[in-house]
């Protein structure tokens, strides 16, 4: 059987995959895109219940999006702009709010139901010219992987040829597994539980994050005046929490959030996950390039995982140029050198603030509150924090 050929291989069609497909397809290359899972992207109606998954979309992430025409074709009634952040801690008087009004901003980002995102990313990717699908594929062999190429045999017994693979299968990553890519990794004895809840108060707006000595609570502001909750906790504590009816739930919410927004008074099913790390020592292997959680993952309190996957897409299309079927391999090297510093940098400093934030001991509560008070009254340092966020940590 004679093989399909195309520029690169794109394996996984989650948020990831399909913007680098996108991306990819957009600068004139032919793309294959594989998922193993069955794919729809069905509109989603505004009466819909929201979906328990949710991201932080930052304003460098939004112009990835609008740049590739997708952001336009969001149902602006499922999104939420957050204008304003207010951090403060368990062990401690200080706190830290952020305003976009003094970054000159309309917002700080964006709060955006993942599926509906994806949804609007397939339809995009459907209608874009030089995107063949395999769906529901998965590769079957890795028959060779080369400096000129890879080549596979699909499931359904087809088989591709291709200048590059790139692996976009999220944090279990079969395609790295089967390019023999070796990953570090750890877990942090945490569960985050998510859940929408509804507030006496209104949100305003607002991303709230306290920082509690058994892991962070975060509320994100949804469009339909719920919010979002993302609870990273201690294992005992997620146990019991998970157990808990839903008044009992509300109930240790509201006590936990210091009734920032008044009483939790209802909430919605409760989905848990484990808490963990990893890294790779290397993102390229021969023709196999590893983007997005394939690559790197971060711990959830900051929100910024997808924005990381975003930029990996962004820089690579900036730096990939196809020559006759092949891509050089300084070009490939030059991308994993930049992302992997960026991502390390990311990912520790998140694990730095957890550790930093989760400990009782008075001596780091005092340092805590006068770093935070200092950073508070301070518009000049705000800013440039912010403008970093938004512009490098995403």
């Amino acid at each position: 059987m004679s093989a399909a050929r195309f520029d690169l291989v794109v394996v996984g069609a989650g948020l990831v995959g399909c913007c680098a497909a996108l991306a990819l397809a957009r600068k004139g290359m032919s793309v294959a895109l594989l998922e193993s899972q069955p794919v729809s992207d069905e509109a989603d109606s505004e009466n819909k219940p929201y979906d328990l998954r949710v991201s932080a979309i930052s304003p460098r992430s939004q112009a990835i999006l609008q740049g590739l025409g997708v952001w336009q074709e969001l149902d602006t009634r499922r999104i939420c702009d957050y204008e304003q952040m207010h951090i403060w801690h368990q062990h401690g008087s200080a706190s830290v709010h952020f305003d976009a009004l003094h970054m000159a901003r309309d917002s700080l980002g964006s709060i955006i139901e993942n599926n509906h995102l994806k949804s609007r990313l397939l339809t995009a990717c459907r209608q874009q010219q030089g995107i063949s699908w395999f769906v529901p594929d998965q590769i079957e062999c890795l028959l060779e992987n080369t400096l000129q190429g890879v080549s596979l045999m699909l499931a359904s017994g087809k088989h591709i040829e291709a200048g590059l693979l790139i692996a976009a299968d999220g944090r279990q990553s079969p395609t790295r597994q089967m390019a023999g890519m070796q990953t570090r990794s750890g877990k942090y004895a945490q569960r985050a539980l998510v859940a929408n809840v509804t507030t006496e108060q209104a949100h305003q707006n607002t991303a709230w994050q306290r920082f509690l000595e058994t892991g962070p609570l975060a509320f994100l502001p949804l469009a339909n005046g719920q919010s979002s909750i993302v609870w990273s906790c201690d294992a005992a504590l997620a146990q019991t929490l998970e157990a808990c009816d839903e008044a009992g739930f509300c109930e240790a919410l509201s006590e936990a959030f210091e009734f920032k927004l008044g009483k939790v008074c209802a909430s919605s099913a409760r989905l848990g996950f484990d808490l963990g790390w990893h890294s790779c020592d290397a993102w390229l292997d021969q023709r196999v390039l590893l983007i997005g959680d394939a690559a790197h993952s971060v711990h959830p309190l900051a929100g910024q995982g997808l924005n990381l996957g975003f930029s990996d897409v962004e820089a690579l299309a900036d730096s990939l140029v196809v020559n006759q079927g092949r891509f050089e391999h300084r070009q490939l090297r030059r991308y994993e050198r930049a992302r992997k510093s960026e991502t390390w940098l990311a990912s520790n400093s998140f694990s730095a603030l957890k550790s930093f934030y989760g400990t009782g001991n008075s001596a780091i509560a005092a340092l805590r509150d006068t770093g935070m008070r200092l950073l508070d009254n301070s518009p000049l340092l705000k800013r440039e924090l912010m403008q970093k966020a938004i512009e490098n940590i995403t």
